[in-house]
């Protein structure tokens, strides 16, 4: 398994879409996409290649796509996969965003 790290840009995206799904839907809603994302940096964890290679964004950028059962979620997590084994997870973006925008 992977050693998954956050950059500080990536906690803060998480915090901010945790904050937004509780302000917009309940705190239920909020620990249950929580959960989600867990379940995304664990699957990460298990299987860095388990992503998407987004070679048309950066040259070393993965993405996962955060499930629900049944369908994707609406946020993605860009990651780098180091040398060492490591996992970065760069930042939690919408899948509606300009990617090569917010991507470092």
């Amino acid at each position: 398994m992977a050693r998954v790290v956050r950059s500080p840009r990536a906690k803060q995206d998480i915090v901010e879409v945790l904050l937004f799904t509780k302000e917009r839907w309940g705190n239920a809603q909020a620990r249950a996409y929580r959960d989600l994302i867990h379940d995304a940096l664990e699957a990460i964890a298990a299987d860095p290649e388990s992503g998407t290679q987004r070679f048309t964004v950066r040259p070393d950028i993965w993405g996962y796509h955060i499930k629900r059962p049944g369908q994707n979620a609406r946020h993605i997590l860009f990651y780098r996969v180091g040398s060492s084994g490591t996992v970065e997870i760069v930042r939690m973006l919408h899948d509606s965003m300009d990617f090569e925008r917010h991507l470092p």
